[in-house]
């Protein structure tokens, strides 16, 4: 990115436009040479606001009143879709690096690689000899949604970055920032973006409080339009009713601060020289009557709102007295130009490299214009060769080269060359027969090895269906039932058993499931299994095509639930739930049949003891399976410790066993779409 050329930044908010040009003077200082912003008619977030048409009508107005046909452009992406991490690296060659943050990054990103576009950024101090990077992700069709409205407008970015960064990028070339730890604030419409920052690291989050929620808060407490109370807002430091509408906002102010105490505590958890000196507010809502005021007070620390950029002289069109005011709203926009300029701490850039290669491709098309005339040139010069060597081949058309009789006379006539005593056409004719008859002999040995090839592919196939294992199992833990009371939050032994005695249900009416095992085989075609015969009387039919060729995962999961009525509970709650998150669109897979195979009651130990003979019964159900009931017995004062469940010491020979039946088809195969829950 060349920095002689202008460069535009475009934050593209939930409220309004911003815009920042900046250039690299001759003298080498920074020149902010125009600014812009356009408010919506409507915040974006709105119920009953059409976001596209918003975004169209504010870029043709930028458009009308800027020429960016020469210019860069950058543009950024909210914060709130944005994930960041942030992890120490052990001291390793710098060309080890990228491919250690490729495995963090697959580590800590929860996506598909395929599906994000991922950079980062690596930060050291000086006096440290750890190693510290931050990991920028955001998934591909976020972005290219995002980009699209830049794409109809004809407006093509050169770079993409998130706003937290931008933000960074601005306060860090702008000096801002210090040996201290600095806390930037960038309020924006619906959330703000948190950065906790040094001239050599920084940290984020994202804050989901925003200018909008004290908007909201003066909606309720003064039963008015959002327009009006946007207003309202706005105006609140001149408004005789100014403390009324402090005190309505108060709550809110109350949430951002203690949003702001946890984040910075979670940041000393790591860092814990920590000290935060001060408090750098950006974005529209920043100047918000009493913001700055109740933030000092709270946290204790001075807090500022910068009222100019020191680095960027303005340019002679520039209104100086209009820049002051909208100083903290072009925060963002100020440090995506100054990435432009290539001026910037942080280069991470999140552009989707095919956008970018169709970029390139369009500023190079002079070049490849002015190429073909070259070319156009040279091909003539080689048509008028051709032509005069054409006369002197056709004086030896009446002179034919033999045929080569084998691929090896053809190779040897290619290395050696014709018989020099044959005319230059006939030389030329005997190599392209040897070429010929090579391509036969290639062609002979085409059709072979398919059977291999076939068998690899299967190979390959069963390979990639791999990636969608961690997705099934996670759709069988969502379906996991969840008990009720205090049992649902209970994670450890000591917690259980505070439940159970402050009166958690009895243990046959608690709606538990544990899973003891999954296992799961592929199948390359799922309908060979003979599921009739295997489990009669199917609680459902297939949705996809019995009679078609289906690769699959059979699944198959056991477990035990407490609850008396387990046929019906299993079949209504869990089986369902199986069925309605393993048949989620766009998963990677669908839950064909879903059957529950067997259920019997927890089978009694051999050394159980009793107190006294025991005998059982069994009665068959569903598919062919099996539970035991035990006849009345005096209890003894010692029980067999593997009649005891481990965690609340009860006696579980009354819960049920049970196992249940899955095949999960790949995407590729599913049913059509429409078919799904309604046809369960």
């Amino acid at each position: 990115m060349a920095s002689s050329q202008s460069v535009w930044g475009l934050d593209l908010g939930r409220s309004a436009l911003k815009a920042v040009k900046l250039r690299l003077g001759s003298d080498g200082n920074v020149e902010l040479i125009a600014q812009d912003l356009i408010e919506h008619a409507q915040v974006l977030t709105q119920p009953d606001a059409d976001r596209n048409q918003l975004i169209s009508v504010a870029l043709e107005k930028f458009l009308s009143r800027n020429d960016i046909s020469k210019d860069f452009v950058i543009v950024s992406v909210p914060g709130q879709q944005t994930l960041a991490r942030f992890t120490k690296l052990p001291p390793v060659e710098a060309k080890r690096i990228p491919d250690i943050v490729r495995y963090e990054a697959d580590q800590q990103i929860p996506f598909d690689m395929d599906e994000v576009i991922w950079d980062y950024q690596t930060f050291q101090r000086e006096d440290a000899p750890d190693l510290e990077v931050g990991i920028f992700a955001m998934k591909r069709e976020l972005i290219r949604e995002h980009l699209l409205h830049f794409e109809q407008a004809s407006i093509e970015p050169m770079a993409v970055q998130p706003t937290p960064l931008a933000v960074y990028n601005a306060a860090h070339f702008d000096g801002m920032l210090a040996d201290e730890t600095t806390i930037l604030l960038d309020v924006g419409a619906e959330n703000t973006d948190l950065i906790i920052a040094t001239k050599d690291s920084f940290w984020t989050r994202t804050v989901p409080i925003g200018g909008n929620h004290f908007t909201e808060a003066l909606v309720k407490a003064f039963k008015l339009t959002f327009t009006k109370a946007e207003n309202l807002k706005r105006s609140a430091a001149t408004s005789k009713y100014a403390r009324q509408i402090f005190q309505a906002m108060r709550p809110v102010f109350a949430d951002l601060v203690q949003e702001l105490q946890r984040s910075v505590g979670s940041y000393s958890s790591t860092h814990r020289d920590t000290k935060v000196e001060k408090v750098i507010c950006f974005g529209a809502a920043s100047s918000l009557p009493g913001l700055r005021k109740y933030l000092q007070q709270n946290l204790g620390i001075p807090v500022t709102i910068p009222d100019t950029f020191k680095k960027a002289v303005p340019g002679g069109g520039v209104d100086q007295a209009e820049l002051k005011e909208r100083t903290p709203t072009f925060g963002v926009a100020y440090g995506l130009a100054v990435q432009g300029l290539d001026l910037a701490t942080v280069s991470c850039n999140l552009l989707p490299v095919e956008i970018a290669k169709q970029l390139v491709w369009r500023k190079k098309r002079p070049a490849f214009a002015a190429t073909a005339v070259c070319i156009f040139l040279a091909g003539s010069l080689i048509w008028f060769r051709q032509t005069s060597d054409m006369r002197v081949l056709a004086a030896g058309a009446a002179v034919s080269a033999p045929d080569p009789r084998s691929a090896e006379e053809a190779w040897r006539l290619i290395d050696n060359g014709p018989s020099s005593s044959l005319p230059q056409r006939a030389q030329a004719q005997g190599i392209l027969k040897a070429g010929q008859k090579l391509k036969r002999e290639l062609q002979n040995f085409s059709g072979q090895g398919d059977a291999e090839r076939a068998q690899t592919e299967s190979i390959v196939e069963t390979h990639d269906s791999k990636a969608i294992v961690p997705r099934i199992l996670q759709a069988i833990h969502e379906s996991v039932p969840v008990p009720q009371g205090a049992l649902a939050t209970a994670t450890t032994q000591e917690e259980v058993l505070k439940a159970l005695a402050s009166g958690a249900s009895p243990r046959a009416e608690r709606k538990q499931v544990w899973i003891d095992r999954i296992e799961m085989q592929f199948q390359p075609n799922v309908n060979e299994i003979e599921w009739e015969s295997i489990c009669p009387g199917a609680l459902e039919d297939p949705i996809n095509d019995p009679d078609s060729d289906l690769p699959a995962f059979k699944i198959e999961i056991s477990g035990r639930t407490p609850y008396a009525d387990s046929g019906k509970f299993l079949c209504e709650e869990f089986l369902a739930a199986l069925r309605k998150n393993g048949r989620k669109p766009e998963a990677g897979f669908y839950f064909d049949r879903v059957y529950l195979f067997d259920r019997v009651r927890v089978p009694l130990p051999a050394s159980a003891s009793l107190g006294g003979s025991s005998g059982g019964s069994s009665r068959t159900f569903g598919r062919g399976g099996s539970f035991r009931t035990k006849t009345a017995a005096a209890p003894t004062p010692s029980v067999n410790p593997a009649l005891l469940d481990p965690v609340t010491h009860e006696r579980i020979d009354d819960d049920w066993e049970f196992v249940v039946w899955i095949d999960a088809i790949p995407e590729d195969y599913v049913a059509p779409e429409g078919e799904g829950e309604d046809g369960d």
